[in-house]
């Protein structure tokens, strides 16, 4: 290959890669709120550690199926027993110890178990609260995922209306820049005092600041989002248009709220607990059993291993009465009612407080579709008298100050619009989310 011909490949190559390199950029520019909401979802350290309660009550409820099974232990004994005195003595037997009157080595290897017959319901209720928290802890998961939702929309719908307030900001500044080079011009015209002169200069000020002010609260924005997300945003980036859905209703069943059911079942899991505790003054009935090999020697600790030949099998029935313990349980009940007293009073306060929302919503989207209709006839009628004035400034009819100053309006009016169309599709948007995590069995 002639190197003319190498040339040509290496400038199509440098072109296609600074093409590609380009379009990368552009896209990697433009964010939307559905990647964000993802993106914040994945990072969120909240949301892990939810997960990982869970998990933690599941194992807790695990362990908790072993109540339901009998207990098997193990048990080796090797001891060297006195009476302080020679001879062989008699030999007591209390249960599953054996005492001996006289000197000797004794050792024993036994194997027992114990299994609760029924112990009122105690062992089903314990199971039942630990399910209870379980629920609970997946509707704190939820409503931790609406939660995150909803801060990434109302940053980014903020971030949003900032961007489009500095992009007509920097309009009207260079607007009012203009104006004051005008006043200058009419200064030294003798047309306009240097008080008028001194006020437009203030104006250009005011307007610089302002805009200083929303570059600032834009980069706050931002770096609310790279919170929320983990990753990093530059002033330049542009924001996709909100969705705006079409909602039949603006209606959400409160009870179903992730938040609320969270307390429904804390509730009932205090109310299994308060039975559980409710429980333990009854009796308990239980079934237990062993099977015991010993052996002994007066004389010899080894001849005593040896000697492990004889054995011994019992079996029987316990009911354990729990008399001392009746005032401890007492306060467990109470303690177990008032925890139940406190979830109802933080259910109804939270469910007050999710109603109340609900309605300001719904009469706060009604005056948004009425704002925004009136401030789009207010565009429309300024647009059409800015044309109107261009033709008369050109016509040399008007100076351009008047049409400088209307520029000026109209860009205002378009900053509001806009952030009225924003807002009304972040209320949309929060009632949907609010719809679609109720919206299960």
């Amino acid at each position: 290959m002639s190197y003319s011909k190498k040339a040509v490949l290496i400038l199509h190559l440098g072109i296609l890669f600074i093409t590609l390199f380009g379009v990368t950029e552009s896209y990697c520019k433009i964010i939307t709120l559905d990647t964000l909401e993802k993106q914040a979802i994945e990072h969120s350290p909240d949301l892990d550690k939810f997960f990982i309660e869970t998990k933690l009550q599941q194992e807790r409820l695990e362990e908790q199926q072993y109540d339901f099974y009998p207990t098997l232990r193990a048990q080796g004994n090797s001891e060297y027993s006195s009476d302080l005195s020679d001879g062989w003595g008699s030999v007591v037997s209390v249960g599953d110890v054996v005492q001996s009157t006289g000197t000797k080595y004794q050792n024993s290897m036994s194997v027992r178990t114990n299994y609760v017959l029924y112990d009122f319901g105690i062992r089903v209720q314990k199971e039942l609260a630990l399910k209870k928290e379980i629920l609970a802890s997946k509707s704190n998961a939820q409503a931790e995922i609406l939660k995150l939702r909803l801060n990434v929309l109302q940053t980014y719908s903020a971030a949003m209306s900032l961007s489009e307030q500095i992009h007509n900001l920097q309009k009207i500044v260079q607007y009012s820049y203009e104006l004051k080079k005008v006043y200058d011009r009419l200064l030294t015209a003798g047309k306009k005092g240097p008080v008028d002169t001194a006020r437009q200069y203030v104006e250009l000020k005011r307007k610089e600041n302002e805009l200083s002010l929303r570059e600032f609260e834009f980069d706050k924005k931002l770096e609310e989002l790279s919170f929320y997300t983990g990753a990093s945003f530059s002033s330049d980036i542009e924001f996709s248009e909100l969705p705006r859905p079409d909602l039949t209703d603006l209606l959400f069943d409160i009870d179903k709220h992730p938040s609320v059911e969270r307390y429904s079942y804390e509730l009932s899991s205090k109310q299994a607990e308060t039975a559980a505790a409710e429980g333990e003054y009854f009796p308990k009935l239980s079934l237990y059993g062993s099977y015991l090999l010993y052996g002994s020697d007066n004389e010899d600790m080894v001849k005593s291993y040896e000697d492990i030949s004889e054995s011994n099998f019992k079996v029987g029935v316990s009911l354990v009465i729990p008399l001392s313990d009746a005032l401890r349980n007492k306060h467990k009940v109470q303690q177990a009612q008032l925890a139940e007293q406190r979830i109802r009073a933080e259910k109804r306060k939270l469910k007050e407080q999710l109603q109340t929302e609900l309605n300001i919503s719904q009469r706060q989207y009604k005056y948004l579709v009425n704002d925004q209709k009136q401030k789009k006839e207010m565009v429309n009628i300024l647009e059409k008298e800015l044309t109107m004035l261009d033709r008369l400034k050109k016509a040399k009819e008007i100076d351009a100050e008047i049409a400088i100053r209307r520029s000026i309006v109209l860009l205002e009016e378009k900053t509001a619009l806009n952030k009225s169309v924003i807002e009304l599709s972040h209320e949309l948007l929060r009632l949907q989310y609010q719809m679609e995590a109720t919206n299960h069995e």
